[in-house]
């Protein structure tokens, strides 16, 4: 059974130091990191390259200020930066709304593998890397989130690049089914996020690694903008808030990253 009695999280006072951080102009924005993509007009980022984020009934009338503009949009689930829910994968997994919210502030750890990447479409990240990330950098803290930095966020919003072709077979990298089991059998990660399209490999036909982090309950999320980061490998946290869709199989995203500093 979850328990979240002996979770500790920060304080709501503390999270509203941290938001106010972002609007001081003394360069303490910096330890406030945004690792979402922007929704923007009638883009294609969503796997179905027939579906998109579209913005309608843009209606403006008379205002207290002169003008009030509201409008309407439309979205599919797995769009952009978004969550997976292990419902998407597992019948029997969690849905949107049912995740734990304590799962939703964690530790954060960047696998950076961008250099080993390098724009290589077949990359596969392996246990071995995984392991590789604890010789360098000590054991996984408890209560994480690994985000896979693949190099790849830089892409985004270029279909043609990003998914290597304008429909199936795509080609971008991904984890391999080991590096999920290894994650999993870990027993201190809550989900993985990688800055390309999905947590498998783009060629895979049997979305393993879905299955394995989905059946033991864990989140996905896709398309995090790691482009221009300065994530150390660890010693960060982050906050993960996915728009609450009653059922939801998954859902766009904000992802904020912070570092210790912003509390000092």
């Amino acid at each position: 059974m979850e328990c979240a009695a002996r979770i500790q999280l920060p304080s709501f006072s503390m999270v509203m130091m941290i938001a106010m951080t972002a609007l001081l102009p003394d360069g303490t924005a910096a330890a406030l990191i945004d690792l979402g993509h922007s929704y923007r007009f009638r883009t294609t980022t969503c796997w179905d390259p027939t579906q998109r984020f579209d913005i309608y009934d843009v209606r403006t009338g008379p205002g207290p200020n002169g003008l009030y503009i509201t409008e309407s949009f439309s979205t599919p689930e797995h769009c952009g930066t978004h969550l997976d829910a292990p419902f998407h994968f597992n019948p029997t997994g969690w849905k949107l709304q049912d995740i734990p919210l304590y799962r939703m502030v964690v530790e954060g750890v960047h696998v950076n593998v961008s250099s080993e990447v390098n724009g290589n479409s077949d990359f596969l990240l392996t246990a071995d890397h995984l392991k590789a990330w604890e010789q360098a950098n000590g054991p996984l803290p408890n209560r994480s989130v690994i985000l896979v930095n693949f190099g790849w966020a830089h892409k985004f919003g270029d279909r043609q690049s990003y998914y290597s072709g304008l429909q199936e077979p795509y080609r971008f990298p991904g984890l391999s089914k080991d590096a999920a089991q290894w994650i999993v059998d870990s027993g201190k990660v809550y989900g993985v996020g990688v800055d390309g399209p999905s947590v498998d490999p783009g060629q895979s036909t049997t979305y393993s690694v879905h299955g394995v982090l989905s059946k033991a309950n864990l989140y996905n999320l896709e398309n995090v903008a790691l482009n221009g980061t300065t994530l150390p490998p660890r010693g960060f946290k982050l906050v993960i808030q996915p728009v609450k869709i009653d059922g939801g199989t998954g859902g766009p995203v904000r992802i904020l990253a912070f570092t210790r500093d912003a509390f000092e």
